[in-house]
């Protein structure tokens, strides 16, 4: 029986790989699984005091979902990136079936930022996340970070470690480790719309950041 490349995509992510297209104009698509995982733990981003200014002047608001095909677009939207047509493709599938996930970062009713990932079990992998203005992919983490961990998830997966993710709280395990983090939490509930929502950038600070 031959495996969809939407169920491909699901087992490579329940054991410690992912798919990247090979560049923006190829259909091609390939598997990576890093030596090294960048994490953040779950609740634990750090936001700054001036970051924390920004979001309380209350220009910003939060949605998950409403725009998820548009959010995908602004992430690949850049003169070199892996999300080519295959992986936009695939991940409007698993939109689809609930299993990828979007939050947006509106100013004055514009997308301004955001960011989308899929959960699996217990774990979120966060994929892209996009800006147009200063600071809104920042935003978005903190938001969709509250969500999973007010959801009750267990890891909150950045896929390679940076410098700017180790400045908002990031660690570095090696692929050992993660494997045993996944196996453990892939098969652990959790609840994305966990009932009632968060709504307020108060209940997204409380739970998102550390």
């Amino acid at each position: 029986m031959d495996v969809s490349l939407t169920q491909q995509i699901i087992l490579a992510y329940s054991q410690g790989s992912f798919p990247m297209g090979t560049n923006k104009m190829s259909s091609k698509i390939e598997w990576v699984a890093p030596i090294e995982r960048g994490l953040i733990p779950v609740g634990s981003i750090r936001c700054s005091k001036s970051l924390r200014k920004e979001i309380n002047k209350n220009k910003f608001v939060v949605s998950f979902d409403t725009s998820f095909a548009e959010v995908m677009a602004n992430c690949a939207n850049r003169e070199e990136t892996w999300i080519n047509q295959t992986i936009l493709d695939q991940y409007l599938i698993l939109h689809s079936n609930g299993l990828a996930h979007s939050v947006e970062i509106r100013q004055n009713n514009t997308l301004v930022g955001g960011l989308y990932g899929l959960e699996l079990g217990a774990v979120f992998f966060a994929e892209s996340m996009f800006s147009k203005v200063s600071n809104t992919s920042k935003m978005a983490m903190i938001a969709m970070m509250a969500r999973i961990h007010y959801g009750g998830f267990k890891i909150f997966d950045t896929q390679f470690p940076s410098a700017h993710l180790t400045a908002l709280g990031g660690i570095t395990v090696n692929q050992p480790s993660f494997l045993e983090m996944l196996s453990s939490a892939i098969n652990q509930q959790s609840n994305f719309n966990r009932s009632p929502e968060l709504s307020t950038w108060e209940d997204f600070l409380t739970y998102g950041c550390g």
